[in-house]
């Protein structure tokens, strides 16, 4: 009986050996299409706000109409209209210093810097206004 165990012992020590050289040359011959993952880099990717897409613009033209947080400006070159939208964050100046929307009066020339309207290319939402010329 102890041949029997003995001969047992060898064939489960022989099984051990073999799994565990199996195993040592699956990690040291890893398959060429394998790729290690030490090797990888992250690539960080900028998306850019939304805003920022759409262009920069400066447009110099007279005030045709004034409405309320908008007015249309006709240019001087070209003959064409653009709408300007203003917010809470524009800035105004005129020849005697800093103004207000309220202080626009059809007439005027302005000097118009803002971002165009990704959707229409006729619009602008100003970034500042510069009176040029006051109406009389």
């Amino acid at each position: 009986m102890t041949i029997k165990r003995l001969l047992i012992i060898i064939g489960i020590l022989l099984i051990i050996l073999l799994g565990v050289s199996v195993y040592t040359f699956a990690v040291l011959l890893p398959n060429a299409t394998q790729t290690s993952l030490s090797t990888l880099t992250p690539t960080p990717v900028v998306i850019p706000p939304a805003t920022e897409i759409a262009s920069v613009r400066r447009v110099i033209g007279t005030i045709q109409s004034v409405g309320n947080q908008t007015f249309v400006v006709a240019l001087t070159q070209g003959g064409k209209t653009v709408t300007v939208n203003v917010n809470d964050k524009t800035k105004y100046t005129t020849p005697s210093g800093i103004a207000t929307f309220s202080d626009l009066r059809v007439g005027e020339m302005v000097e118009v810097r803002g971002r165009s309207d990704s959707l229409d290319s006729t619009t602008i939402l100003a970034a500042s206004i510069i009176v040029k010329q006051v109406a009389a």
